[in-house]
């Protein structure tokens, strides 16, 4: 039996899962990485080209995504994305060197990078005003993947070794794809929905004369990109190589900063509203490079957990306002192009960042490498202020 999903919550907590199985799949690697540098003999910059293969992928797909959406329907590609991103974990399982690591890394990228655009394109188009609370939800399931992930991963080793975490935790999104199967209609988003023939002729030009305000937007998504996937993929190994802790406590510890994410997440929405985007996205980043300082001269363990804490509130704080304060600001049918390109620039920040931090590392060691991202995430917030600003 066919069962119709036309409800908008329904629809939000599916979209909400697959989130979730998205980071589940995707968090596994931080906490192994030091036993896979041991391994395989990887140095701190081939650590961080994992990442980095990981977002090309995830940047590839973009414009493959948006065409696929409108021959395929939502349903369709969200399956695609679903399945073949549980194989790409699932087949490290039998991986015996760097390179499949490196590749398998690649295809996840490729395959998560499906879901982003199309969900909250439909998530915009079902919550209309609503939609900053819908993608604030929405996009704490990161967060709650992050936060099961990590000591799940841990568990797992403990009992059996690296590959079966791989194997079991890419379980869970078969199911889901199935499910999605079964229960999601089918939306087009296409030119001829809107009714307008001109859309197609006249795309580019409409999406440039809002490029004054998918700048700002795109450069606060780099600085997100810069700081979260330094922090993902390098804390636990700076907690265990630089800070002296066992494997168990830094991967407990490592999962306070997606733990703090999810509230983060799920009240930005309320925090956007209080005070208005462009200050919201501001004082977050500010906060952020200030936080990231501080946790190279605090090395008290209990003020280490208060660091981490203030800092998953407010780096995870923000990108939901930046992908509301796009699909608010765009017309339907430059949404999933908009976010496409603010998410693009973001990724490929991120996709150097995580190789330039590993190689910082390596040459220069955690403290000084940490300082550097700091002082240019502090920095770019004063970019983001004073061009926003011109935007308003």
């Amino acid at each position: 039996m066919r069962f119709n999903w036309t409800n908008q919550y329904s629809i939000l907590l599916l979209c909400w899962f697959g989130w979730v199985l998205i980071y589940l799949c995707r968090s596994i690697l931080p906490p192994l990485l030091p036993i896979l540098a041991k391994e395989f003999n990887m140095s701190h910059a081939e650590s961080g080209m994992l990442e980095t293969l990981y977002l090309a992928g995830y940047i590839l797909v973009k414009i493959p995504a948006g065409i696929m959406v409108n021959k395929l329907g939502t349903r369709k590609t969200l399956v695609i994305g679903i399945v073949g991103y549980a194989l790409s974990t699932l087949l490290n399982f039998f991986a015996t060197n760097l390179f499949h690591i490196s590749l398998l890394r690649f295809l996840l990228g490729f395959f998560q990078g499906i879901h982003l655009p199309i969900a909250n394109m439909l998530l915009s188009e079902k919550f209309g005003k609503m939609q900053g609370k819908a993608i604030g939800f929405h996009e704490s399931g990161p967060n709650v993947g992050n936060t099961i992930a990590l000591p799940l991963t841990i568990f797992i080793i403990s009992i059996w070794n690296w590959r079966f975490a791989f194997l079991l935790i890419s379980l869970p999104a078969f199911l889901l794809a199935i499910f999605m199967y079964i229960t999601l209609e089918d939306e087009k988003y296409n030119d001829e929905r809107n009714g307008n023939l001109q859309i197609r002729c006249n795309r580019d030009v409409k999406l440039r004369s809002f490029l004054f305000l998918l700048f700002p937007l795109a450069l606060a998504h780099s600085i997100y990109n810069l700081c979260l996937r330094t922090l993902f993929t390098f804390i636990p190994s700076y907690l265990v190589e630089f800070r002296g802790f066992d494997f168990w406590l830094a991967g407990w510890t490592a999962s306070l900063l997606p733990a703090a994410g999810i509230f983060a997440k799920m009240s930005s929405g309320y925090f956007s509203e209080l005070i208005g985007d462009r200050n919201a996205i501001f004082l977050s980043i500010l906060i952020s490079g200030l936080m990231l300082f501080t946790l190279t001269i605090v090395y008290d363990l209990n003020l280490t957990y208060l660091v981490l804490i203030i800092i998953g509130l407010s780096l995870y704080a923000y990108s939901p306002i930046i992908y509301s304060s796009v699909t608010k600001s765009l017309p339907t049918e430059l949404k999933s192009l908009g976010l496409g390109v603010v998410t693009m620039i973001g990724n490929i920040v991120g996709a150097f960042s995580t190789y330039l931090a590993g190689f910082l590392i390596d040459f220069q060691g955690y403290v000084s490498a940490l300082r550097i991202i700091s002082i240019i995430t502090l920095f770019s917030s004063l970019i983001f202020y004073i061009s926003m600003r011109k935007t308003n």
